[in-house]
């Protein structure tokens, strides 16, 4: 009895098994009727250069994986430009498809097919399986016509993506650059050193007519006048004589022009229009206009007359007159 009893067991245990061996072999094979790759191209007319895509779409069942190799720049005929991303999508059926663009170019004209492509497939146990692509045919055309020997571009020049902003910017901030540097030239050129190329003599000349064409009013502006005419005066001594003439009074200029030996009456006539111009400076004497002009006359014929010329010394006439007598 316990002999029929484990004959039973072992009976039911192998059933087990064999329906769990169908099981799997079913399942197995229905998942292999379920993949599917399949390796196409959109392009109806492809010339020697054009981007070709092809599009790679493997159908397998939810939750197994594809993986697609790399490929190389160099693919048959063909040149890999890139491969972007696989990207899955659920199919109503519960299946699940897989899909990788693939760009790439033929630079030679003629009919050639795709390389042979063998993908890797993980099911949901983790376990590999291959899966062959079957090639795709493509046809390539010239980009010359018949008869057409005008030599050209295969491709047109890529365009620079530019992000459209506008000139006018660049146009208003250089034109404020150049304005600014131009206000900034100017200013330098009015800054700049003048040199006075005019000759001591010709310089207070000017002064003087300068001076002479003013019309003091007022005590006050003929005073001013006044002391104007004094400094003008030392200026031209101390740029003819040497002689520090602005740091020295009347005084010690008088005592310097003995000392230079200059003739007596162009020194007296100097010492006295820089006495007056003291009385008027130092002492506040009053200074009519009238005698403002003479002092600038004088002081003209000064400049005028620099250097002065020693006059001679005049003869006795008593004496030639005796000569002659005697003669």
């Amino acid at each position: 009895m316990e002999y029929l009893m484990n004959r039973r067991r072992w009976q039911m245990l192998m059933v087990i098994l064999v329906l769990a061996a169908i099981s799997i072999s079913y399942k197995t094979v229905h998942a292999e009727d379920i993949l599917d790759a399949t390796l196409s191209t959109d392009s109806q007319v492809i010339t020697v250069g054009d981007v070709i895509p092809l599009t790679l779409r493997v159908t397998h069942p939810a939750g197994w994986r594809v993986i697609f190799p790399a490929l190389e720049e160099k693919w048959g005929d063909f040149e890999v430009r890139n491969q972007e991303a696989p990207q899955i999508a659920t199919n109503p059926d519960g299946t699940q498809t897989t899909t990788q663009e693939i760009n790439a170019a033929i630079m030679r004209p003629g009919d050639v097919q795709t390389p042979a492509l063998t993908l890797s497939i993980a099911n949901d146990q983790g376990s590999l399986s291959s899966l062959e692509v079957a090639p795709v045919p493509v046809s390539v055309t010239s980009v010359l016509v018949e008869g057409d020997t005008t030599l050209r571009e295969i491709k047109p020049q890529a365009e620079l993506v530019s992000e459209g902003r506008p000139y006018w910017p660049l146009t208003i901030a250089g034109m404020l650059g150049a304005a600014a540097l131009m206000a900034y030239g100017i200013r330098r050129w009015r800054q700049r050193r003048l040199i006075d190329r005019r000759t001591a003599r010709q310089r207070t000349l000017d002064s003087l007519t300068d001076l002479s064409i003013q019309n003091p009013q007022t005590p006050a502006e003929i005073n001013e006048n006044c002391a104007l005419l004094a400094d003008c005066l030392r200026d031209y001594l101390a740029a003819v004589t040497n002689m520090p003439a602005r740091d020295l009074t009347t005084r010690e200029l008088a005592r310097r022009f003995k000392e230079q030996e200059l003739p007596a009456a162009w020194s007296t006539r100097a010492v006295e229009v820089l006495q007056v111009c003291d009385g008027v400076k130092f002492a506040n004497e009053e200074l009519e206009r009238a005698t403002l002009q003479t002092m600038i006359s004088t002081v003209r014929s000064l400049v005028e007359d620099y250097p002065p010329q020693v006059q001679p010394a005049k003869r006795r006439q008593g004496r030639k007159k005796q000569a002659e007598v005697i003669a």
